[in-house]
């Protein structure tokens, strides 16, 4: 990665650090999908599993923003890696106070949202190394909704402008 020509910081060294990082999250994120998809039955301290995956998000941006000193973008990226993490502490928040409350319909509609929060994290983070490198492995999960067909342009059956008819009426 370079700055903004002050320096260069060896990308395979960012890039192995992050996945290091992405390698530690992914078995705190792994409990908290089978308390969604298990119930109550995986016992897992959602406390616990959420504030891990947090912290290794958070080191993660750390290592980024490390690797860009000097750069016009570390601002603009930390000011966007910060309002990422402070969404998806907000929803880890309300998790933890709904596990507590025993409602476990709400409590798998957060860790879906969670999830798919921090697996929108890994993604920034892994996908801003090197253009030049290898690769970014899809952090993919259960989780993701099957996108939606957009309807074809020609099914559309309303009058078009511009074609110079006029309908009777």
């Amino acid at each position: 990665m370079t700055g903004t020509g002050v320096g260069t910081v060896d990308a395979a060294l960012v890039e192995g650090r992050l996945r290091e990082h992405h390698r530690r999250c992914l078995p705190a994120l792994t409990r908290l999908r089978i308390l969604a998809k298990d119930g109550w039955e995986a016992d897992v301290d959602v406390r616990a599993a959420t504030a891990e995956v947090m912290v290794e998000l958070g080191a993660a941006g750390s290592v980024l923003l490390d690797a860009l000193p000097g750069s016009v973008r570390r601002d603009a990226l930390a000011h966007f890696l910060g309002c990422r993490a402070n969404r998806l502490k907000i929803v880890a928040e309300h998790a933890v106070a709904t596990a507590d409350a025993g409602n476990l319909p709400m409590l798998r509609r957060l860790l879906y949202q969670f999830h798919a929060l921090a697996e929108a994290m890994w993604k920034v983070q892994l996908g801003l190394q090197a253009r030049k490198s290898r690769p970014v492995i899809d952090v993919g999960s259960a989780f993701r909704v099957p996108a939606r067909r957009r309807p074809h342009a020609a099914a559309h059956s309303g009058p078009r402008l511009g074609s110079g008819r006029v309908s009777p009426g």
